[in-house]
């Protein structure tokens, strides 16, 4: 009961001192986040990775949103007018801004682990930044989300691929469980809109398999989600509107919001 109320009281002191500095309640993802950045420095985590929410039933998301504006190709086709196009690296920072605002809102710790939008973080030095938050917090307690859209081929012409899917690493893991909850919150939304759904029921479950980096060298439970086609004209569309942005950030949240309370 102490902690409890010990916990609640750290809480309503967070919240008013962010009302007393007027700011929002995601972090920024502008470059000044991450000046002095070695990835070899244990102790650079706390101030490099933000942001650090309360606490909620001990669990930590780690959210990871997929390339930078520098990253080649990861972009769609031109649309009609011959100027708008979709960007990956920028849906893939909404959603996660999206996400983290509704995760502040349940007081769920989350951390986004790439502040930096211009240069693309290599895989490798994402999974380290993972890693150092499950030495800290115990890779048990860690859960890395890896948001992503898919593409079916090179960003030249409209391709017919469509759906949803959500990715573990082979083979039967402790992220296989997290992916159907994922995947079930996502057939819940996404059919209501006529989005798609992919799935490879080979092993059981319905999360597609492969040793993407960032998920298998996390030293905690991890998935990726491909949140359908952006080179894809119907799927796209929906990618590309606010409403369409606030589902897929509220399956993830859906889906966190029922691991954290496993």
């Amino acid at each position: 009961m102490v902690n409890f109320f010990m916990s609640l009281i750290q809480f309503f002191i967070r919240l008013f001192k962010k009302t007393d500095n007027n700011s929002n309640n995601t972090a920024d993802i502008s470059e000044t986040n991450i000046n002095n950045y070695n990835d070899n420095n244990e102790n650079d985590v706390e101030e490099t990775l933000v942001e650090d929410m309360f606490d909620y039933n001990g669990k930590v998301i780690i959210l990871d949103n997929g390339h930078a504006r520098q990253t080649s190709g990861k972009r769609s086709p031109l649309f009609s007018d011959g100027k708008t196009r979709f960007f990956e690296y920028e849906f893939n920072r909404d959603v996660v801004n999206r996400i983290a605002r509704k995760l502040d809102n349940l007081g769920i710790r989350y951390y986004k682990i790439v502040p930096e939008v211009e240069e693309d973080i290599a895989l490798s030095v994402r999974a380290n930044r993972v890693n150092k938050l499950c030495n800290q917090y115990g890779a048990g307690n860690c859960v890395l989300i890896s948001v992503h859209a898919n593409a079916a081929g090179n960003g030249t012409q409209w391709m017919n691929a469509r759906g949803w899917s959500v990715w573990t690493t082979k083979g039967v893991t402790k992220s296989d469980a997290i992916a159907t909850i994922f995947w079930e919150e996502a057939n819940k939304l996404l059919p209501k809109y006529r989005m798609t759904m992919r799935k490879d029921n080979s092993d059981g479950d319905p999360d597609n398999e492969a040793n993407f980096t960032i998920i298998y060298k996390a030293l905690c439970p991890a998935i990726l989600t491909e949140n359908l086609f952006y080179d894809n004209k119907v799927d796209v569309d929906f990618l590309m509107s606010d409403l369409g942005r606030e589902v897929i950030a509220d399956i993830h949240v859906n889906a966190i919001k029922r691991i954290c309370k496993k």
